[in-house]
């Protein structure tokens, strides 16, 4: 776990580091307004990182499984809203599965199609999700499939969410926090058309996300 305030004194360290080295002001000295703009920036920093890693996961979340609403369609599948806050799938089973379904496969992919025949979709021992859409346009988690008779039941429900600043980041990744400290630094500095700094600190975000260790790395 790492705070939203650690995650700022990490960009403002980066930033201060440039600065003491080229010599050149990046921003104002107001701290509050330097504040405001990494936290701005920091949901998108976040989101980088989660769609581009290679390895690992940034801000795991347990859904809350009582209160999730099961469409049930009486066949051993079913569907239920994904939270506002959903970015990717990390482990979800239903009751009765063998195990786990680890991968959200997209609607139009060759996986999701075959799960709308009845004879060619998954079963309780190698089950698939998938992502559809209700008609008000809110993502929905698709399972397929259920042993007969059984309850839909969720059992587990994890995935990366979203950033809060509230929440800070889950987990305790901190190669991949640093990651995210470097891409909202790169995205400071873009804002502030400093490109040699963004472009290096773009090159180090990349660089954690696939688990490359840096000397320097803070």
């Amino acid at each position: 776990m790492i705070t939203a305030e650690q995650l700022r004194q990490k960009v403002r360290r980066l930033l201060n580091e440039v600065e003491d080295d080229a010599g050149v002001t990046l921003l104002s000295d107001d701290t509050r307004s330097l504040d405001e703009h990494i936290e701005a920036l920091m949901p998108d920093a976040v989101q980088f990182i989660q769609m581009n890693k290679g390895y690992g996961m940034v801000n795991p979340k347990e859904g809350h499984v009582p209160q999730i609403l099961i469409n049930d369609n009486g066949d051993g599948t079913g569907n239920f809203v994904l939270p506002e806050d959903f970015v990717s799938l990390l482990s979800f089973k239903m009751n009765g599965w063998a195990r786990p379904c680890t991968t959200l496969y997209p609607d139009s992919s060759q996986v999701a199609l075959a799960q709308h025949n009845p004879y060619t979709r998954a079963g309780y021992s190698r089950p698939v999700c998938t992502e559809g859409v209700d008609p008000s346009g809110r993502r929905l988690l698709c399972f397929y499939s259920l042993p007969p008779g059984v309850l839909p039941v969720i059992s587990q429900f994890v995935y990366e969410a979203a950033y809060n600043s509230s929440d800070g980041l889950s987990g305790n990744n901190a190669t991949l926090h640093n990651a995210v400290a470097y891409q909202c630094a790169a995205l400071l500095c873009n804002m502030f058309e400093r490109r040699d700094n963004a472009g290096a600190f773009f090159s180090i975000a990349a660089s954690l996300c696939n688990n490359v260790k840096l000397d320097n790395n803070k």
